[in-house]
Order: C-alpha cells, then sequence, then structure tokens
C-alpha cells in the first residue's frame, strides 16, 4: 500500500472506492467532501476531477459545481466559456442556480457575447423556480431598462419577491423605492421597515442607508438618535460612505456631545479608503483647523488628492485657486485643465470659469468662439451671470465667429454626453 494511500482517512477511502464504481451521486459526493474549506481531506484540483466524471455522465449539481470552479478557478484555470457550458447543460435540467448563473453570463457578456434576451429567459426560467438572486437582478434589468423598456413598478414586483424571501440587496433597493417614491408613492414606514430587515442582517450598506432614512426626518430627536445607531454600526464595518455620512453628521452638530475631533476622525477613516468627499473635507479641515492643527501644505496636498481622485468640487478649487495665485505650486495653466476637468463633470462653475478665461485670455491663449461654447454651456446649466456674459460677447462676436462658437458648442455637448456614458458603464 502507497504511503498516500496508507495516510488516506478510512471514509475518504470507501468514498473514492464507491466513486471508481462508475456511481455519478458517488463521484459528485466525493467531490464535494475534497472542496469543502476547511476539510483536512480538501483538494481542489481532485474535486474538479471527479465533478467532471459525475457532470459527464449528466449528474446536475455536479454540471452546476463543476460551472462554479471554471467561474471561480476552483482546483482549475478560470475559464468562463466552459463554466457557460456546463452552467446551461444544469439549466436545462431545470437547476434554478445554475439558470440564475447563466443569465448572469449573458447580462454581463462573461464567457459569451451580451445577450438580453437569453439572460431574461434563463432569468425568468431561475425566478420560477424560487430564485431569489434571479428575481433581484429581472428588478435591476427593468429599473435600468436593459433590454427591456424602463418599468419601475415591475422592478419593484420583482424586488418585493425576493425581498419576502429574505434577500437583503432586494429589501434594500425595495427601501430606496419607498424612500424615493421610484414605482410607487413614498412611504416612509415601509422604507424604514424594509431596510431596517436588510440591515439586521448586518448587511452595512443598508445600515449606512437606513441611517441616511433616519436622518431625513431630522424633526424628531429619536429619529436622529437611530440615524446615528445605524451610521456608527455601518461604519464600524469599514463601510467608507458610513464613516463620511457619520462625520458630516456630526460636523452639522447633530449630536451636540460629538464634536470637531469626532467627526475629522471619520472623515479620515472614510479619506483612507479613497473617498472623494471624505478627501476633500479633510482638505478643509487643514483649511480651518477644524478638528485637527491648521495647515497649509497639508490643506492643498489634500484638495489634490480629492481633485485628482475625480472630484469635481476640488478640482474646481484647484483651478480658482490657481488663477488668484492661491495655490501654491500650480501654474495657470495648470489651473485651466483642473477646471476642464470638473466641467466636464457637469461642474457648472468651472464651466463659467473656462469662458471668462478664454474670453480674457487667462491662463489660455484668448479664443472667443471657445469661451461662447462653455459659457452656452454654463447658461443652459442654470448660471445667470453666464447668461448675462453670454448676452455681452453674442454682441461682440461676428456672424462667422458667432457661428464657430455654435459648432464648438454642439461638438463640446457631445463630448460631455460621451464623457457621462464612459463614467456610468465604468461604475455599472
Amino acid at each position: 500500500m502507497s504511503t498516500v494511500v496508507a495516510k488516506t482517512p478510512p471514509a475518504i477511502r470507501d468514498m473514492i472506492a464507491a466513486a471508481e464504481t462508475g456511481d455519478p451521486e458517488a463521484q459528485y459526493r466525493l467531490a464535494e467532501r475534497l472542496r469543502q474549506r476547511g476539510s483536512l481531506d480538501v483538494d481542489t484540483k481532485q474535486s474538479v476531477v471527479w465533478y467532471l466524471r459525475a457532470a459527464k455522465a449528466g449528474h446536475v449539481a455536479a454540471q452546476y459545481r463543476l460551472g462554479c470552479c471554471f467561474i471561480e478557478g476552483l482546483g482549475c484555470p478560470r475559464e468562463a466559456e466552459r463554466a457557460l457550458t456546463w452552467f446551461l447543460m444544469a439549466a436545462e435540467q431545470n437547476h434554478g442556480e445554475a439558470q440564475a448563473l447563466a443569465a448572469w453570463c449573458y447580462h454581463t457578456g462573461t464567457g459569451t457575447e451580451r445577450d438580453m434576451d437569453r439572460a431574461l429567459t434563463w432569468y425568468y426560467a431561475a425566478a420560477a423556480n424560487g430564485n431569489l438572486v434571479a428575481q433581484f437582478n429581472l428588478g435591476e434589468i427593468f429599473a435600468k431598462g436593459l433590454g427591456v423598456a424602463q418599468d419601475q413598478a415591475a422592478a419593484l414586483r420583482h424586488w418585493e419577491i425576493a425581498a419576502m424571501g429574505g434577500y437583503a440587496k432586494a429589501q434594500l433597493n425595495l427601501a430606496l423605492a419607498y424612500a424615493n417614491g421610484e414605482g410607487t408613492l413614498r412611504d416612509f414606514e415601509q422604507a424604514i421597515y424594509w431596510c431596517t430587515r436588510a440591515a439586521d442582517t448586518g448587511y452595512a450598506k443598508a445600515q449606512y442607508n437606513l441611517g441616511l432614512i433616519y436622518a431625513s426626518a431630522s424633526y424628531r430627536p429619536d429619529y436622529l438618535e437611530q440615524a446615528e445607531r445605524w451610521l456608527e454600526m455601518s461604519a464600524k464595518q469599514n463601510f467608507a460612505p458610513a464613516q463620511y455620512a457619520l462625520g458630516r453628521f456630526y460636523q452639522r452638530g447633530r449630536r451636540r456631545e460629538k464634536g470637531p475631533a469626532e467627526a475629522v476622525a471619520w472623515l479620515r477613516k472614510a479619506a483612507d479608503q479613497g473617498h472623494m468627499k471624505a478627501v476633500y473635507r479633510i482638505a478643509l479641515a487643514y483649511e480651518e483647523g477644524y478638528g485637527i492643527g491648521m495647515n497649509r501644505p497639508r490643506a492643498m496636498a489634500w484638495l489634490r488628492h480629492a481633485a485628482e481622485l475625480g472630484y469635481a468640487v476640488a478640482q474646481y478649487e484647484i483651478g480658482r485657486r490657481s488663477l488668484f495665485g492661491q495655490a501654491p505650486g500650480v501654474v495657470k495653466e495648470e489651473g485651466i485643465r483642473w477646471f476642464e476637468k470638473a466641467a466636464m463633470q457637469g461642474h457648472v462653475r468651472a464651466q463659467y470659469g473656462l469662458g471668462i478665461c478664454y474670453a480674457s485670455g487667462v491662463g489660455v491663449t484668448r479664443d472667443l468662439p471657445r469661451a461662447y461654447s462653455w459659457l452656452a454651456i454654463a447658461a443652459d446649466n442654470g448660471l445667470p451671470k453666464a447668461q448675462h456674459r453670454l448676452s455681452l460677447l453674442e454682441e461682440q462676436l461676428d456672424p462667422l465667429a458667432l457661428a464657430e462658437g455654435r459648432r464648438r458648442l454642439q461638438a463640446k455637448l457631445r463630448q460631455i454626453a460621451g464623457h457621462r456614458e464612459g463614467a456610468d458603464g465604468e461604475v455599472g
């Protein structure tokens, strides 16, 4: 007897013997035992071998598990195409989880071309088998109008089914729909009910949103206590948005016994995770000496950090300060670039600032058609002084320059729209 076999526990030897008879169920059970995390007998590579033998014999659960192995790279290379092949085999045998994962592959374009029709087909099949993730994803599809007409009411119906089944993400989405009146009438009590159910599972994002919902009803002191409780619970799970919200909660004086030091401490925790708004608030804290020693160089360093993370307000601030010589180490030309970054994100004052700079030649070569385009965008975004300056500029421009300004305006609007679509796609 070999050393390896001698060291194999008797229970495993018996399972191997049963599997080697060709029984698919025995092969599947052996694979399950070998993949159990924390088991002394764990051998993920061998588990894939036995899943494969059972799957080829038509064992539906083994087909599903094999697909999961290829998706996760557990005991084998990550191969999304092979994963989808096995998910589909199990899905055809009415395996609900495999149907949901096959749908997800088509939904996200994992291992195949994105195909929302096939995604919907398999999501509906999985939902009919009681799969809560499929119900949740159907809600997401209708809410966003992915391959179907956007329908908030339909999204709500799918989320409600998943929420009733205890799926925390659906409970949160349902709560937010009631809080915001999306697909239904606003209902504060229903929002609280569903968000509490999700938060009680320990879901940090739900705890954070429950805190925000309570904070929105600041007219009730007991609600402020609940807001602090849930925000703190989420923040202690290291959820950066909750840490930021709790810091701002204290900054606004919502709890008198919590002062600037506590506010800055929570903001710093969020900032250290790269939360853009928190980074910006730390910059302001250093600049103003709020809850921390005043330090202008550090303030500028944090402000630049927020700008580099993509926060439009910080980008605008660096641009504005550079034009007035208030940003050490930032020349006017660099300030213009920060203005442009903020303006492309829709920051109306940055758009106006660019218009003024191009009109007067500050930090850039004077370019009246380009000034026209940025002033027109700022005016269209509701800034009254931009409309006034635009009217004055129109009187100065000859017909050719005005036509060029309008051409540049349309080109810039298309560029901004493309920039926003790219950002949305990346987040999604």
